[in-house]
């Protein structure tokens, strides 16, 4: 059966980002924000001579000398929106990280446990998609804690003092101010994915962005659910 449009499928976005294949990337859409078709060859693992000029000796090229990897485009929207999903996906771990050990109902636990779980291979495959179109990857996708949660603009983001209340709340209280710290931190990821859907972009981000949004939206409905019953 085909898998739904929407489906984030990870391993075959590792592929796509990973794999030395001749990619023909052309652009769906005009306009200033739209780059321009690019060619990426994969490198020669031999030596290619290359003949010399009238009266010179031949050369005998390897590596990136012998076939150029020219670096597949991406958009700038496309670029703003890894680099922010990746520190807001950062922080929801840190939020799991602060309060974990001190979340005492077992349903609560194990959606804190899923969202980490899914949330680091998600900053993993946008910070190699980044990498590999020469943007830079923030800090954050490598060490989580290296984020100053005062000063993004992104919606949803949990203040320090928000941080300092999770890692030292117990008992009811944790579950309660996680859940409602993570519905708000979530409403404001469905809000960047729609910000996002306003302007046409690579089909394997908009295939992320459409997991965030499947994925998230169902899990805030739980959550209040969840507050609904400690309250």
């Amino acid at each position: 059966m085909t898998k739904p449009r929407h489906h984030f499928d990870r391993a075959r976005l590792t592929v796509a980002v990973l794999a030395p294949v001749l990619v023909v990337a052309l652009s769906a859409c005009t306009g200033s924000d739209s780059p321009a078709p690019v060619i990426t060859a994969a490198t020669p693992s031999g030596p290619v001579l290359q003949p010399g000029r009238p009266g010179q000796p031949n050369a005998t090229l390897t590596g990136s000398a012998a076939a150029p990897v020219v670096t597949p485009s991406i958009r700038p929207t496309d670029t703003r929106f890894l680099q922010d999903m990746i520190v807001h996906h950062a922080q929801a771990i840190v939020m799991v990280d602060a309060v974990f050990s001190d979340l005492t109902d077992t349903q609560v636990r194990s959606l804190a446990s899923r969202i980490r779980d899914e949330q680091q291979p998600e900053i993993d495959f946008m910070a190699g998609f980044l990498e590999q179109r020469g943007q830079p990857a923030p800090p954050e996708a490598t060490n989580p804690n290296l984020s100053d949660h005062g000063s993004h603009a992104m919606p949803g983001m949990a203040s320090e003092q928000d941080i300092r209340r999770l890692s030292t709340a117990i008992g009811g209280e944790a579950d309660r101010l996680f859940l409602t710290l993570m519905v708000r931190h979530h409403e404001g990821a469905l809000a960047m994915v729609g910000e996002r859907s306003e302007g046409a972009g690579d089909e394997l981000v908009e295939e992320l962005a459409a997991d965030i949004n499947v994925t998230q939206s169902k899990q805030i409905g739980q959550m209040q659910e969840m507050l609904d019953r400690l309250t």
